[in-house]
Order: structure tokens, then C-alpha cells, then sequence
């Protein structure tokens, strides 16, 4: 493990790994008697958004929230705390990368190229169980919490080097236990993975986050994000009209993957599956028992998306790097030359200059007053 950046509080900072608008999540490790290192992720509030706070008020319901939350299927929070006067959220580091991360590193226009089936009904799959699972979650009083991500998205999906996927970022979920209520018409969330009621600001539910994994299985058999544009308001005027069913029958999946997706997809929230539960007994219904398969088949694209990142010394690159100092040598070289030749040029130039000089001042010796 490389050697820390610098420490906080009792972690040590390796490196940044991802960063928003209100947070900067580290590798870190911490250290213990007799060598022990345990890997470990801090999310900490940036300087600007702890001045702040509303946002404040969402970390620590995100804590809260985290505290709670106990799942396979769902990155952990293991404490919650303040050092140097910033506050922070150690989570379960997952060794590997986000499914985004993986769906961007895949061929893109013509040769774009989803995950196999396999292996995106899997990830759907743990979403789900995910979600079914923060669904029921009771609160104090017994009741469930009512929470609702309002983010699921390939980038809040991490996967390790295994094929275990993981669902994180509860930083803007709803619920009954959260402290700040977002306002009427304020829009949370990643435009291209929204549902057309969340987009418009309206009340969300358990539909809300079921849709937003039916985006994201689109975009792993699809290769694409389910919705492009230029920007976040382009990009939000397509969602709100619902994926197109020709996207649909386009994927590369059976006719009983496509009619649960019709149905995860539905614009009416009361069309789509009530529960997280309904929609993964039809999703393994359409793709039975996907896990063993899926799982491998979901490892060997990440190890094959880890070979290709910045980095990475596959075969090619290595023979790129070893070739790299001949090719500098030679460019250097006619770098070279080029100057000799430069000089060669001026001294010439300066010596026909005296000469011609030379030959005017005896003319006019030469010649009569």
C-alpha cells in the first residue's frame, strides 16, 4: 500500500478517488498495533459546503441513514466524525471501480458494446436487493423509514475485483428520518437516470428509484447512457418523455428481459412494479438464476476495464514504453541536426556580409576624390 499524503484524524490519506459538488471521497487505510491496515474510504466536507448549513443538515442524515443501513449489497458506513475542523463519513472501501467508471471504459458509438446480459441482470439484481432491503427498514418506532434513494446511477453502483456490486451514496435519499425536507420543486438527482416525476419535482416513492434502475440496466445492455445532450437541460427534456420502445427492442436480451424493462420503464408510477421485491422475482423470472454466471461474467469485464485504466501496463503498452525512449532519441536527434544546420547558415550568411563589406571599402580607396 503506497505511503500516506497526509493524515485525518486517525486515517491515512492515500489518494483522492472521486469528487461533487458537496464532498471529496480518499482511499485511506487505517493502522492499527502489530501492522494491521484495514483499507478503508473518508468522504469529507469540502470547505465550501460546510459553510453551508443545509448541507450540513444532509451529511449528517446521510450518517444517520448510514448507521442503520446493514446490507451486502449496500457500501457501509463505519463512523461518522470531525477532524481539523471538517467533517467526514469512513465507509467500506470497495477495490475495484463504479459501474459507470466500467460503462465508460466499454466501446462507445458504432461498436458500443454493453455488459453481457448475464452480468447486468446480476448488478440489477443487487441493486434491488439493495433496495428492497433500505425499503423495510424500520425506524425507531418500528415503522419502515420510507427511504428513497433518488440517485441510483451507474456511478453510485460500486463493483470490486470479486464481481460483488454494491449500492452507496444515500446523500440525498428521502425518508421519514431525514431532519432537511427538500422543497416543493426542488429537482435532486442525476438528470439521465430520473424518473419524469422526480425530473418535474414532484413526490417520489419506491417507483421513483425502481425506474432509475430500469435506466441503468438499459444503459449495461446497451453500452450508452439511456439519455444524451449537451447539457443537463437538454438531458432532462428527453427523460421527462420516457425511453423511446424502439431503445427497448433494440437491446441485445431475450423478449421476457424487454417486457420487464416496458414495465420497470412505465411513465405512470402505478404501471411500474410496486416494490423492489415485485421487480426482482420478474427479473429473475425473465433471466433465471443469473448469479453464478452473471457474478464471473461481471468480474472478467471489471479485471478487463482495470487492465485498460490510466496506468495499466498491458502487453501493448509495455512494448509502447519500451519503444518510447528510441523514439524520443531519435526526435532528439534531428532536433539537433536541424540546430547544426541553423548555424551552419547564419555563419555563412555573416560571412558573405564582411566580404561584400570588404570589397566596397577597397572601391573606394580606389577611386579618385
Amino acid at each position: 500500500m503506497r505511503d500516506p499524503i497526509l493524515a485525518f484524524g486517525k486515517y491515512e490519506i492515500l489518494e483522492a478517488v472521486g469528487s461533487g459538488g458537496m464532498a471529496t471521497v480518499y482511499r485511506a487505510k487505517l493502522s492499527g498495533p502489530m501492522g494491521f491496515e484495514k483499507p478503508v474510504a473518508v468522504k469529507v466536507l469540502q470547505d465550501d459546503a460546510a459553510a453551508d448549513e443545509e448541507i450540513v443538515r444532509m451529511f449528517v442524515d446521510e450518517a444517520r441513514l448510514g448507521a442503520r443501513l446493514s446490507h451486502p449489497n449496500i457500501a457501509g458506513v463505519m463512523e461518522f466524525g470531525e477532524a481539523d475542523g471538517r467533517y467526514f463519513l469512513a465507509m467500506e472501501y470497495v477495490d475495484g471501480m463504479s459501474l459507470g467508471t466500467l460503462l465508460r471504459r466499454r466501446p462507445k458509438g458504432r461498436k458500443a458494446k454493453g455488459l453481457e446480459p448475464a452480468a447486468a441482470v446480476y448488478v440489477a439484481s443487487c441493486v434491488l436487493k439493495a433496495l428492497a432491503y433500505a425499503q423495510a427498514l424500520p425506524g425507531p418506532d418500528g415503522k419502515p423509514m420510507g427511504v428513497v434513494h433518488r440517485d441510483v446511477s451507474p456511478q453510485n453502483i460500486l463493483l470490486d475485483r470479486s464481481g460483488a456490486a454494491k449500492l452507496c451514496d444515500f446523500g440525498i435519499a428521502t425518508g421519514t428520518w431525514r431532519a432537511e425536507k427538500t422543497r416543493v420543486g426542488v429537482v435532486k438527482g442525476k438528470a439521465g437516470y430520473m424518473a419524469p416525476e422526480q425530473s418535474a419535482g414532484g413526490k417520489v416513492d419506491a417507483r421513483t428509484d425502481l425506474y432509475a434502475v430500469g435506466l441503468t440496466l438499459v444503459a449495461m445492455l446497451s453500452g450508452c447512457a439511456p439519455f444524451e445532450g449537451k447539457d443537463t437541460g437538454e438531458i432532462r427534456a428527453k427523460a421527462a418523455k420516457g425511453l423511446p420502445r424502439d431503445r427497448i427492442d433494440a437491446l441485445a436480451c431475450d423478449d421476457g428481459l424487454k417486457d420487464v424493462l416496458m414495465r420497470a420503464l412505465a411513465m405512470r408510477p402505478a404501471d411500474r412494479f410496486a416494490s423492489a421485491d415485485e421487480f426482482l422475482k420478474s427479473l429473475a423470472a425473465a433471466a433465471p438464476d443469473p448469479a453464478d454466471t452473471g457474478r464471473a461474467a461481471l468480474a472478467v469485464a471489471l479485471e478487463a476495464a482495470l487492465e485498460r485504466a490510466p496506468g495499466a501496463r498491458s502487453g501493448t503498452a509495455r512494448a509502447a514504453v519500451a519503444k518510447a525512449p528510441k523514439r524520443r532519441a531519435a526526435t532528439q536527434s534531428s532536433k539537433d541536426a536541424a540546430s547544426a544546420a541553423g548555424i551552419r547558415n547564419v555563419l555563412i550568411g555573416a560571412g558573405l556580409l564582411v566580404l561584400v563589406a570588404l570589397a566596397l571599402a577597397l572601391l573606394k580607396v580606389g577611386l579618385p576624390d
